[in-house]
């Protein structure tokens, strides 16, 4: 049977699956039941529901039947068979296994002082659209899970080089590739490990400055690009990434300006769009504001230890991680590819993706915030 997309999302023929896999299935009325091994689970179809470990879960997305056949997201199968799957693009093929890995949580204390760690720079260009890139990625969030990390992706929904070597413009919104499709299962992953994604801006650039380097807003700094300083502007760039958002059915918690580049008339048009922005608010730094603009309350999450600038300043940050007074807020970001070298992919015999991960820059953090009392958070938690 033929393999769907929607949206850079797959949806597998599922009977068809579980069938020539040996496994059993009983569609009655509104109730799908599908056994393949020694798990078996039971799906709701008009609620799009199904329980497991005593709690009801909901699909990813929405299950569709064509030709007696049901489809479900390859996100859902992955999820209900606790598959891992081996991505490989150049073949277009993919891989399914049964999950060795450990996924097991670790119980850390629900008191002490609040961190926060936020991914930087997100976006599906460059080094994010490589499928090893992504397959470490998702193993950084296992990490994150087991280690009871909540975390926070800073995504930029479009990737935009003008540059005549490049002239590269990848809208996962608006275009299918096998690359897009791998990065958005990825998403969908790190939001189910935890993670809690916002929007980075739209492009993350403006004429032609290219993407991640680049200003998207009328900035309080000199930025050498004419970018527009009106709020209709601030406006449609804020529509066009929301318009991404929602297409891609991807869920937002936050706002961040590309480089925290941002007048205040356009940063009051970012207020009415979002409950958070995670930035500093002008002239308070290191410090929560809550901001009443008209109706509207917009929560300001600042990042006062700032960034990990590469691997070399992993101890400036512990340092400062040490020194920092009782009352800031010990939330920082870093780009997740300083992760990458400490991963080693490989293969098992029989194929599954098996992996290393050595001594990283968040092993190291992770490990001091710990011993320093801190206990990690979500934004919407502050």
């Amino acid at each position: 049977m033929p393999i769907y997309y929607e949206a850079n999302r797959y949806y597998l023929p599922i009977t068809e699956i579980i069938s020539k896999l040996g496994g059993k299935q009983i569609l009655k009325d509104n109730s799908l039941t599908l056994e393949l091994g020694t798990i078996a689970q039971t799906i709701n179809l008009k609620e799009n529901t199904y329980r497991a470990q005593d709690q009801e879960f909901h699909l990813k997305k929405k299950s569709l039947i064509s030709g007696g056949i049901v489809y479900l997201s390859m996100f859902d199968f992955h999820k209900l068979f606790n598959l891992k799957v081996d991505w490989d693009t150049k073949a277009k093929t993919l891989g399914f296994y049964y999950n060795r890995d450990n996924t097991v949580r670790q119980v850390r204390p629900a008191a002490g002082k609040p961190a926060l760690i936020r991914f930087e720079d997100v976006s599906a260009s460059n080094i994010y659209a490589l499928p090893e890139s992504l397959e470490k990625l998702r193993i950084v969030s296992d990490y994150l899970y087991q280690e009871n990390v909540p975390f926070h992706i800073a995504w930029v929904p479009r990737y935009i080089d003008p540059r005549p070597s490049s002239k590269a413009d990848v809208d996962i919104s608006k275009q299918y590739s096998m690359e897009n499709t791998d990065f958005i299962y990825t998403l969908d992953y790190m939001l189910d490990r935890d993670g809690l994604i916002g929007l980075h801006g739209y492009t993350h650039q403006y004429g032609k400055t290219v993407s991640i380097e680049g200003l998207e807003f009328h900035a309080p700094f000199g930025n050498g690009v004419n970018i527009p300083a009106t709020e209709d502007y601030a406006q449609a760039r804020i529509n066009l990434a929301k318009e991404a958002a929602h297409t891609l059915d991807i869920p937002y918690a936050f706002f961040e300006a590309p480089h925290y580049g941002i007048f205040g008339n356009q940063l009051k048009v970012a207020e009415k769009n979002f409950d958070i922005i995670y930035e500093d608010y002008p002239g308070l730094p290191s410090q929560i504001v809550v901001r009443k603009n008209g109706d509207k309350t917009t929560k300001y999450i600042p990042t006062p230890l700032n960034y990990v600038d590469g691997k070399n300043d992993v101890n400036r940050m512990i340092n400062q991680l040490k020194n920092l007074s009782p009352n800031v807020l010990a939330s920082f970001f870093l780009a997740p590819y300083l992760e990458f070298d400490n991963i080693t992919l490989s293969k098992d015999r029989d194929g599954y993706p098996s992996y290393t991960y050595g001594t990283s820059v968040l092993h190291r953090l992770l490990k001091v915030f710990q011993e320093e009392g801190y206990r990690f958070a979500k934004i919407t938690e502050l």
